[in-house]
C-alpha cells in the first residue's frame, strides 16, 4: 500500500522485538527496571529510623540525602524523581526529612511546607484515607497532631471476615498499621480503649497471615512503601521483635546503591505479560523465546488460596507465584497466553479462565482484589472489566454468555457523560476508554451508542502531533498537551478494534508518532502512567510501555495488510 511506510513499520517492529528479546532472562522472564521512588524512600527511612536506628543510620542518612537532592524547584516532590509535585508525596517526604534530618534538611522542609500550604493543605485531598496517611506522617515528624482524625476501628477485625473483607480489601494491612500508629499517638478513651486492646492480637495475626503469603519475608505486596508503613505500625504497637525485624530486613535488602528505594519491588510478571502480548501481536507467537516466556508466565500461576481476600488458587499477582492475586494481572497474563492457541496447554488456561470468571462481581464488573468490594479504590473498574472480557472471549467463552452480557451492560452503564471511561490503575481516561472499545468490539457491540460515543471521545482527544495523553483530567502533574507512548498505543489499538481502517489519517499519524518516538536501541522511553495511589502518585513501567507500543504497531501492520501480522521467524 505504502511501501516506504510499510518497510519502516517492519523495521520498527523488528528492532523493538529484538531489543526486548536481548534483555530476556534464561527462564523466559524480563527484568523490570523502574526508577526509584519518593514514597518508597521516604517511608523506608522513617521506618528504619524508628525500628533500627543504630544499624541503619547510614541508610537513613543516604536516603535523606537522596530525597533532598530530588526536590523539585517548586519545593515539592512527585511520585518519582522529576515528576510534577503532588500533595501526598510532598507531605510524606517533608515529614520524613523533618524527622530524620531536621537540621540538614531544614530549608527543604520549609520550602515543601510552603508548597503544601499553597496547594490548600490536607483539605485539598478528597480521599479520607490519604488525608489520614498524610496527617499521620506529619504527626510522626512533630508537625501536627491527630485531632480531627476519625478513629480507625481496629475492632472491625473481631467480626467475621465476610463483614470486613469487602470494606478493607487490599487496605487490610495498612488499616491495621495505621490503627496501631493512631492509638500510640492519640490513645482512644473509654470503650474505644478496651476494643482496641481486644482487637490488637487479631491485627497482629492478620499482618502475619498476609506476610506469610508473600514472596519475601517482611514484604507486603512487594511494596517498600507499604512495608515501611507496616513496620512503623509494628513499632508503635510494641509488636514481637521478630515481626519488626523481618520488615526491617526486607527494607534493608531492597535499598538501591544511590540510597533510594523503589515503590514496588517486583513487577516482572505484570510487565512481562505486556511484553509477551506485544510480541504475540507483532507476529512472534511461535518464536521459541516467546514460548519460553509463556512457560514462565504459566508457571507463576498461584497454587494456594489467599484467605485474606477470599480468593481460591488459580490466579496471578504482579510479583510471581506468591503474593497478592488480583483480577487485572490475571486477565493480562491470560491475554498473553491465549494468542498461542492450541500450542498452549489447555488445562492451565481453563483453570485460569475459570478463576477469572469466579471473581466477577454481582454487578457484572470486575474490581481488582476482592469481589463485591465497597472500597472505592478496588473497584468496579472499566479497564479491568474490559480486559477480563477480552481474555474470556479469547479463551472461548461465547459473546452470548450471560456473564459476558452482564459485563458489557455494566460497561455501557458506567460510561461518563463525555463518552470516556476512567480506570483505577492507569491515569486519565485514554487507557480505559481504549480498552473498553476493544471489549465492545470483541463482544459484538462495537456499533452500540456507547461504543460510538467512546470512539468519538477518543478521536476528539488526539493531539495535534498524532499522539494521545491522559486527557484533561484536572489531576496535578497530568499534562493534557503531551502525548505518551503508552496512551498513544492504547488509543491506536482501541480504535483499530472499533473498526477504523488503518488508512485513516488519524491512525496513520498515531503509528508515525510511535515510530518517531522509538530510540535508536529499539525501545521506547516510558512515562508515569501507572498509578500507585490513585490520582496522587504515579510510576513508570518500561516493560508495559514497550509491550504496548510493539503490540500497537503489530496490530496496525495487521490491519494494513487486512490480515494477521506476518509471522516472524525465530532468530
Amino acid at each position: 500500500m505504502y511501501p516506504e511506510f510499510d518497510s519502516r513499520i517492519e523495521s520498527s517492529i523488528t528492532r523493538a522485538a529484538e531489543a526486548l528479546f536481548a534483555s530476556q532472562r534464561p527462564d523466559g522472564s524480563w527484568p523490570n527496571h523502574r526508577p526509584t521512588a519518593v514514597l518508597g524512600t521516604a517511608g523506608a527511612i522513617v521506618a528504619l529510623h524508628l525500628a533500627d536506628p543504630g544499624r541503619s543510620r547510614d541508610l537513613v542518612q543516604r536516603g535523606a540525602a537522596w530525597l533532598t537532592a530530588r526536590q523539585n524547584p517548586d519545593g515539592g516532590w512527585g511520585g518519582v524523581p522529576a515528576a510534577a509535585s503532588q500533595l501526598v508525596p510532598t507531605v510524606v517526604a517533608a515529614s520524613a526529612l523533618r524527622l530524620v534530618a531536621p537540621a540538614p534538611a531544614a530549608d527543604a522542609v520549609r520550602r515543601a511546607l510552603g508548597l503544601v500550604e499553597s496547594l490548600g493543605g490536607l483539605a485539598a485531598l478528597a480521599d479520607p484515607g490519604m488525608v489520614h496517611m498524610a496527617r499521620t506522617f506529619l504527626v510522626l515528624a512533630g508537625l501536627g497532631d491527630m485531632r480531627g482524625s476519625r478513629r480507625i476501628p481496629l475492632e472491625l477485625l473481631l467480626l467475621p471476615r465476610r463483614v470486613w473483607r469487602p470494606r478493607l480489601s487490599f487496605r487490610a494491612a495498612p488499616f491495621v498499621a495505621m490503627a496501631f500508629i493512631q492509638a500510640y499517638h492519640d490513645a482512644p478513651g473509654g470503650a474505644g480503649r478496651l476494643l482496641h486492646r481486644l482487637a490488637r492480637p487479631a491485627g497482629l495475626r492478620l499482618l502475619q497471615e498476609v506476610e506469610r503469603a508473600e514472596n519475601d519475608r517482611g514484604g507486603y505486596g512487594g511494596d517498600n512503601w507499604l512495608a515501611a508503613v507496616v513496620c512503623i505500625g509494628l513499632v508503635r504497637a510494641g509488636a514481637p521483635r521478630r515481626m519488626i525485624a523481618e520488615t526491617v530486613g526486607y527494607l534493608r535488602a531492597n535499598v538501591q546503591p544511590d540510597g533510594s528505594w523503589h515503590i514496588m519491588q517486583g513487577l516482572d510478571l505484570i510487565g512481562g505479560s505486556y511484553v509477551a502480548r506485544g510480541l504475540a501481536d507483532a507476529g512472534y507467537t511461535g518464536d521459541p523465546r516467546l514460548v519460553r516466556a509463556r512457560q514462565w508466565l504459566r508457571g507463576c500461576r498461584q497454587d494456594a488460596a489467599f484467605a485474606v481476600y477470599g480468593t481460591p488458587p488459580g490466579g496471578w499477582g504482579w510479583e510471581g507465584p506468591r503474593g497478592w492475586p488480583n483480577f487485572l494481572d490475571s486477565a493480562n497474563v491470560l491475554a498473553a497466553l491465549l494468542p498461542a492457541g492450541d500450542a498452549e496447554p489447555r488445562e492451565p488456561l481453563r483453570h485460569g479462565l475459570d478463576w477469572l470468571l469466579s471473581r466477577q462481581d454481582s454487578r457484572g464488573s470486575w474490581g481488582t482484589f476482592v469481589r463485591n468490594t465497597t472500597l472505592p479504590n478496588d473497584g468496579p473498574c472499566p479497564y479491568t472489566t474490559a480486559q477480563c472480557v477480552e481474555a474470556l472471549l479469547g479463551g472461548g467463552l461465547p459473546g452470548t454468555d450471560p456473564r459476558i452480557r452482564r459485563a458489557l451492560d455494566w460497561l455501557r452503564g458506567s460510561q461518563r457523560a463525555d463518552g470516556t471511561y476512567e480506570g483505577l490503575w492507569y491515569r486519565g481516561r485514554t487507557a480505559a476508554t481504549a480498552m473498553v472499545l476493544v471489549a465492545f468490539a470483541h463482544g459484538g457491540v462495537h456499533g452500540s451508542p456507547a461504543a460510538r460515543r467512546a470512539r468519538d471521545a477518543l478521536l476528539a482527544a488526539q493531539l495535534a502531533d498524532g499522539s494521545w495523553g491522559p486527557g484533561d483530567t484536572g489531576t496535578p502533574g497530568d499534562d493534557p498537551d503531551r502525548g505518551t507512548v503508552e496512551e498513544t498505543s492504547w488509543a491506536l489499538r482501541g480504535l483499530l478494534a472499533a473498526g477504523l481502517p488503518a488508512a485513516d489519517d488519524r491512525l496513520r499519524r498515531a503509528a508515525e508518532w510511535i515510530m518517531a518516538a522509538q530510540r535508536d536501541d529499539g525501545r521506547w522511553v516510558p512515562s508515569p502512567v501507572c498509578l500507585h495511589i490513585r490520582r496522587l502518585a504515579y510510576y513508570v513501567d518500561g516493560l508495559i510501555g514497550n509491550g504496548l507500543a510493539l503490540g500497537a504497531l503489530g496490530a496496525y501492520r495487521g490491519a494494513l495488510t487486512a490480515g494477521p501480522a506476518a509471522r516472524q521467524e525465530a532468530s
